[in-house]
């Protein structure tokens, strides 16, 4: 796991994704839920955007890798009074049988994982009809080999990935209906505010890898940047 995982991890960083909680509530309020829709928070983090489901009275399912995040979930959903339980498990194993979800939802996730192993599990747990929505990074200009080597190795990447890439990725495990939704067609402007747990004890070093990243943010600002698209199976 990369000292940036453990990083968000130990500073408890909640809506870690571009445009935070507020871009999650405005792509869930585009979407028409039914009140019976099962969803799945896959890499739930400290488990915000599961709560906000859950409060909206949506039966939700949220998985994380990290102990530390899923202990942090279940604890906002213990404080915030919500029947919600947050499991250890992967995207590319999830406990849970065919066609249980008619939503999975993945904010900043996907590039971490063994894509085709993720997706292909995505696809198996959602029901006929089902949506993926992610948001996730992209490459949008070019990076040297070099360059991209120490931003994949950095935030732990398995994979960064162009527009078109992502749409090839994507068809290739069988999705269909990909729509990238813009920000400025569909999606709050605004910055977000972070909000974060801390962990009573964080280990110096990840002072100096939250350094790292806005260093890399601004070096590369030209380059990377994210998507958010949806797509159905």
């Amino acid at each position: 796991m990369s000292d940036y995982v453990e990083m968000l991890a130990y500073f408890g960083v909640s809506g870690a994704h571009p445009g935070g909680i507020e871009l999650t509530k405005t792509m869930i309020e585009q979407m028409n839920l039914k009140p019976d829709d099962h969803i799945l928070d896959a890499g739930c983090g400290t488990g915000q955007t599961a709560a906000y489901l859950g409060h909206l009275g949506y039966q939700v399912k949220a998985i994380d890798t990290h102990p530390l995040m899923i202990k942090k979930a279940n604890l906002r959903f213990a404080r915030e009074k919500l029947p919600l339980h947050a499991l250890q498990a992967s995207i590319e194993q999830l406990p849970f049988a065919d066609a249980s979800f008619s939503l999975v939802i993945s904010e900043s996730v996907l590039s971490f994982t063994h894509l085709q192993s993720a997706l292909a599990e995505i696809k198996r747990v959602l029901a006929p009809g089902g949506q993926l929505i992610a948001n996730e990074a992209v490459l949008k200009a070019p990076l040297t080999p070099k360059e991209q080597a120490a931003v994949r190795e950095f935030y732990g990447f398995h994979s960064l990935f162009s527009l078109s890439e992502w749409k090839e990725q994507l068809t290739l495990a069988g999705f269909r209906d990909i729509r990238i939704l813009s920000f400025d067609e569909h999606m709050v402007q605004e910055e977000p505010t972070t909000e974060m747990e801390l962990s009573e004890q964080i280990p110096p070093s990840l002072y100096d890898t939250l350094q790292t990243h806005y260093e890399l943010i601004g070096a590369h600002r030209e380059n990377l940047s994210h998507i958010l698209f949806e797509c159905t199976v």
